[in-house]
Order: C-alpha cells, then structure tokens, then sequence
C-alpha cells in the first residue's frame, strides 16, 4: 500500500472528510489531496510533507511511525549511494569534506620537485663525469695551488743547533711547555728538535750557534756573549724576546 493509499484510509477511519480534515489541520484541501494521491511536491517537499504526514496521523489518532517508514521508503532518491543513505539516516558517520587544494600550496609543491629535480640531475652528472674530466679538474686545483692561489701550509717545526764556535748554553721547550733540551752545544755538535706547533729557545751565547728551521739556513742569531730568546713556529717565524 502506497503512502497515499494509507493516509486516505487513516482519514476514512477517523470519519473525517477531506474538508473537515484540512479545517483541524489547518492543511490546505488540495494538499490533502495530493498527499493522498503521492503528490509531494505541491506542498513544499519532502521535509513538509513529512510534517504534514504526522501532523494528519495524530489528528486521527493512529501512529505516525509506519506511514513515515513507507514514505521514506517511497521517496527516497535511487541515484544516492548506500553510504550517502546510511549518512542520511545517522547510521554511520558523515564523511569530512576535503578542501580543495589551493593553488598556492600546488604551486609550491612542483616548485620543489622541480629545484629537487635539478640538484639531483647536477649530482648526476658530477657523479657521471669521466676519469679523465675528474683528472683535469685535479690538475687544474693543483695547478693554481702550485701558482700560489692557495697558500701551502706546513706541519710543524723542526730546529736545528750547530756549534760553530766555541760554546753555548741552550734551553728548548715545546709547545706543552715540556723541557726537550737543556745543556751545552760546542763547537762542532749539533741537535734536532722538533714539534708540531711551536718550539721555544734560549741560547745563553748567541754568536756561538747556528740555526737552520724547517730546512732554512737562518745563520747566526745573535753576538757573542749575547742572549736570545727566540720562538719558532711551523712558517719558520722568529720571534725574539
């Protein structure tokens, strides 16, 4: 039985007539009519017929909840999917919304694939180039070092006392400030120290000695009878004090 069928036999069954029903319902006549004829559309739509359905079951005292399933049942849109239907009803929950994706934020994102496309096509080829072209590359930084680009560094220092006339007293100290020579050198004798930072040097008769640092022949550092203090680093510098 249609939900038309049904709502005319409720109103049959109250003994009311279409015009006595539209007066204690305050339901237009024609509504009436075409509810009772399936027609949902003349009074507005789904959502005021179901109110209109109620509103003329409790008028003639007979429940609601039947006639509205039908309805339901009858009206329902075929082109919904089961999800929709199962939304539609409370029985499962509604899906979010996803937000489209702003132009903005799409923008950015080939923005980086296409910067990441490139370094890596760079790593690429740095990777892919030929024995050879690494070669010249190697050659060519050694070149310019060689050329006095880049300035060559030395690792550290190393002293060396002659005797070359008469006697000196001499004190050398490394950088730690450890003691690795204290003594006389004559005439004739000489000693090598060495530190990979700084060496430190006290010669009680400078004119008595010679020095050579780092394989540089500095000569005598001082007069006879005079004392030097001197210190000595990886660039043979003389400091003295």
């Amino acid at each position: 039985m249609s939900v038309g069928s049904s709502l005319q036999e409720m109103r049959k069954s109250a003994g009311f007539t279409v015009e006595q029903l539209a007066a204690r319902t305050r339901i237009p006549a024609t509504v009436i009519e075409d509810l009772e004829r399936d027609n949902f559309l003349t009074c507005g739509g789904p959502a005021y017929a179901r109110g209109h359905i109620r509103t003329i079951a409790r008028i003639c005292g007979v429940g609601d909840s039947e006639v509205l399933i039908a309805f339901e049942s009858q009206t329902i849109s075929l082109s919904k999917s089961i999800r929709d239907l199962l939304n539609d009803t409370s029985a499962t929950p509604a899906t979010k919304e996803r937000k489209p994706i702003s132009w903005k934020a799409l923008s950015g994102l080939v923005a980086g694939v296409a910067l990441f496309g490139i370094v890596g096509a760079l790593i690429f080829s740095t990777s892919n180039e030929s024995p050879e072209e690494q070669s010249v590359v190697s050659n060519s930084t050694s070149s310019n070092q060689s050329n006095g680009a880049v300035a060559e560094v030395k690792d550290g220092v190393e002293v060396v006392i002659a005797g070359v006339n008469g006697l000196s007293w001499v004190a050398v100290n490394d950088s730690t400030g450890a003691t690795q020579f204290s003594g006389r050198i004559r005439q004739g004798e000489s000693r090598s120290f060495n530190d990979n930072q700084l060496l430190y040097l006290v010669i009680g008769n400078a004119g008595a000695v010679q020095l050579k640092v780092n394989g540089e022949d500095l000569g005598v550092p001082g007069r006879v009878g005079e004392v030097v203090r001197l210190e000595f680093g990886p660039q043979a510098s003389n400091n003295q004090g």
